[in-house]
């Protein structure tokens, strides 16, 4: 099943991208063209490709474990020896010096190793672990993406709803100059205004600063310039998650979402590693070839010689005590295993607690950008009223400034809610392991 959802995962991955490349060509300023940039660019995702390549290689390891082994020696040997005296006739008496040439080569086939095989067995479940730690890092950064994306935006909303509140308690604060000069209001309404002035005018410099640093958020992603971002269209669909049960997504998050899968695999590697270690206690079986060519030019004896040896042998290794090195790594690679299982518990549990919160997050953001939308129609109303009972003479300028400060919020709480919705849906496919390509295609479909 689980190998079912990995390949799945990796040709809808694959698919989409082509078609995504091929079938619109990102624009600069929209968000497939910052997440164009980032697949290119980003230091995290990009050091993830890396390291896949790098876990790719445990199988090829494993498999030498089983291939055989060939080693060439070749040596050059001078000696040199000086006999005084000997009881042996055999040895002449006096100096003598000769070369000695050798070559061999040996092979070494394994027969029987268990260990090399449970290896294999534990080097594909790495693999497999390691094509989901990849698409876990692409999902990680479209979702890294989307948020900087979504934050920028949301500073930049922010910051018109105070600009539009800076201008419109500015106009309060000439008209409460002027009615306060003509001894139609009294100073108080125009030192409240003032006071109100200068806190939306300071709260203006702090979201502008609060802008900059989430531009910056996207550049340490995408790794360019600042550049242009374009903001939520007026009226983007709000639909439910589908299907519209809580359970099912819960579910889904619990089999499916990447971090359980990937911990489902380290677990079933810790549990291979058991058995490879216990493979130490079981007795191996090589062949081993020997070549030997010898050439020398003399000897102790006198004269040279030149020998070619082969040997061919079957060795059996029984392993009778290590001083209880292979009990200690079993009982380590044990414990380990237990650790892994108690990590997956971990992970399962987040990802149904992720599900729950992105899933309510989703249905709460949708409930707060319909009501937030009535509030600002009502509110206007509002406001409208009490700036002409202001110049009646009906209502004091802090009912008028009130009025406008919670406009304002209104706006800045609806444009919130819009951009958590956007966030909650994304996270909520992020957490059940399906956030793909078309999901950010889809959004950037919702940017003017």
């Amino acid at each position: 099943m689980n190998r079912i959802i990995c390949t799945t995962l990796l040709a809808l991955f694959v698919a989409i991208s082509l078609v995504t490349h091929l079938a619109k060509p990102a624009s600069a300023g929209d968000l497939l063209f910052y997440y164009e940039l980032a697949l290119k660019s980003d230091p995290q995702f990009t050091g993830s490709k890396y390291e896949h390549l790098a876990n790719r290689e445990v199988l090829d390891q494993a498999y030498a474990g089983l291939l055989p082994k060939i080693y060439g020696d070749a040596n050059y040997t001078f000696t040199g020896q000086d006999i005084r005296s000997s009881d042996n006739t055999v040895f002449a008496v006096g100096n003598t010096t000769y070369d000695s040439r050798g070559f061999s080569l040996n092979l070494v086939q394994p027969l029987f190793r268990y260990g090399s095989f449970v290896g294999v067995g534990q080097a594909r479940s790495s693999l497999k672990r390691s094509d989901l730690e990849l698409e876990k890092a692409r999902q990680d950064l479209a979702l890294r993406l989307v948020e900087a994306y979504m934050n920028i935006l949301s500073a930049y909303d922010k910051l018109l709803a105070i600009k539009a509140e800076e201008d419109a308690v500015q106009s309060h604060y000439e008209l409460a100059k002027m009615r306060t000069a003509n001894g139609l209001a009294p100073i108080t309404d125009l030192y409240d205004s003032e006071a109100r002035l200068a806190a939306v005018s300071a709260q203006r410099v702090e979201a502008e600063n609060f802008l900059d640093d989430k531009k910056q958020a996207l550049v340490e992603i995408c790794g360019s310039p600042d550049m242009e971002t374009r903001p939520l269209k007026a009226d983007i669909p709000l639909a439910a998650p589908f299907p519209d049960k809580l359970e099912n997504w819960v579910a889904a998050a619990t089999t499916q979402n990447l971090a359980v899968l990937i911990q489902k695999y380290k677990a079933e590697i810790a549990e291979k590693e058991i058995e490879r270690q216990k493979a130490a206690h079981y007795p191996s079986l090589d062949f081993q070839a020997d070549y030997i060519l010898k050439d020398t030019d003399g000897t102790l004896f006198g004269g040279g010689s030149n020998t070619i040896t082969y040997d061919f042998i079957f060795k059996i290794n029984v392993p009778i005590y290590e001083g209880g090195l292979i009990a200690s790594k079993t009982r380590e690679a044990s414990n380990k295993h237990r650790s892994a299982v108690q990590e997956l518990e971990k992970q399962v549990r987040a990802a149904e607690r992720k599900a729950r919160l992105d899933y309510s997050g989703v249905m709460s953001a949708m409930s707060r950008v319909e009501a937030m939308k009535k509030s600002i129609q009502a509110q206007n109303l509002v406001v409208e009223a009490k700036q002409e009972g202001f110049k009646a003479g009906l209502f004091i300028g802090i009912a008028v400034l009130d009025s406008l400060q919670d406009l304002y919020r209104y706006r800045k709480e609806y444009s919130q809610a819009r951009n958590d919705y956007v966030l909650n849906t994304l996270r909520l496919k992020h957490a059940v392991g399906t956030l793909n390509d078309e999901d950010i295609r889809q959004l950037n479909s919702w940017l003017q």
